[in-house]
């Protein structure tokens, strides 16, 4: 005999009703801190599920403890060809369970917003590496299968006592899952991931000058991954002599969390490597076969003036590519805006 979930509604009226009909609500999902996915089961895909009232009227609802009771995802193929990835025993035990499900009213205005996270690998298993779409549906008054009876729910606008089967669909995200990697390579794998399109970045063989361009566009479209490319950190760690004796007496360990601490820094902090220029210039380059020095003028939004500094970059050629591992700044002056 079936069995059903005894619920249990903390909320000043019948579970599921509306003030307004769910036309006026919109539901869409987004990566929440997105990163490197990987077959790994352990890492989580966060999802941030957004539920926004673009009606004139507040709506409300009541919402699970449990998302899975009220949310659904359905992954695929990237071809939208095949079957549905199948539910994560996480989800089947928390739906095929005789337990208590405790909810809370949710009341959203016009043109707020209510979201709140979930781990994707709550609800499906993801056994193998690719591209894969998703698609979210949401139903306010629980899944059809735990939508108890007639009087249980319905929405404003529905006959009374008839159950509703009401559910939105969301926009779809693309997923990529890559093979998982051993621990001690996920850092470098992930630093060079472009975060904006999951690509994976590898070195061109370019001329001393294109590199130092690339980095500097790079910069400019504040594409991180791109901008540290082409750059020798432990080389630019070592400019200092109190750096480079700790490092050198550093174990391989310590190495990698010094130069991991330093990239943040280096990014985060905008020195005068990754200030971000409103325009640049090659002035001149010069090189060998092993060594190279790029001239650059950059110049810097400083309200009613631009700042022109001159950067020359210090390059060498290590595996076939060249890499900056110093530079030097001189103040040239400055300029008004607008100047012809």
């Amino acid at each position: 005999m079936k069995r059903f979930l005894s619920l249990v509604v903390f909320c000043l009226s019948a579970f599921g009703a509306f003030a307004a009909g769910t036309q006026t609500l919109r539901f869409s999902l987004r990566y929440y801190d997105k990163t490197v996915y990987s077959t790994n089961p352990d890492l989580p895909i966060t999802l941030q599920v957004n539920l926004r009232n673009v009606g004139d009227s507040p709506v409300w609802f009541s919402l699970p403890n449990q998302p899975v009771f009220q949310l659904a995802f359905h992954v695929m193929s990237a071809g939208r060809t095949g079957l549905y990835l199948p539910n994560s025993e996480k989800y089947n035990e928390s739906r095929f369970s005789n337990q208590p499900v405790f909810f809370r009213n949710i009341t959203i205005q016009p043109g707020e917003e209510f979201s709140y996270l979930v781990n994707l690998r709550d609800f499906v298993t993801i056994p193998h590496s690719g591209i894969y779409t998703i698609q979210g549906e949401f139903h306010p008054n629980l899944l059809p299968e735990y939508q108890g009876g007639p009087s249980d729910s319905h929405l404003s606008g529905t006959d009374p006592g008839s159950p509703s089967d009401v559910a939105l669909r969301s926009n779809i995200l693309t997923l990529v899952i890559r093979p998982s990697l051993p621990d001690s390579g996920i850092l470098a794998y992930q630093e060079n991931i472009d975060r904006g399109t999951q690509e994976i970045l590898r070195k061109e063989h370019l001329s001393p000058d294109d590199v130092v361009r690339y980095l500097l566009e790079a910069r400019q479209a504040d594409k991180e991954a791109r901008f540290f490319l082409y750059l020798s950190l432990e080389d630019l760690y070592k400019r200092s002599p109190l750096y480079r004796r700790t490092y050198l007496a550093a174990s391989a360990e310590e190495r990698e969390r010094i130069l991991t601490a330093f990239r943040h820094d280096l990014w985060k902090r905008e020195t005068a490597l990754s200030k971000v220029p409103s325009a640049f210039e090659i002035l001149s380059t010069s090189y060998t076969e092993t060594e190279a020095t790029v001239t650059a003028q950059l110049k810097f939004d400083a309200g009613d003036y631009l700042e022109i500094r001159q950067y020359t970059y210090a390059l060498h050629k290590r595996n076939g590519y060249w890499e900056i591992y110093d530079y030097q700044v001189r103040n040239v002056g400055t300029e008004r805006k607008g100047r012809l």
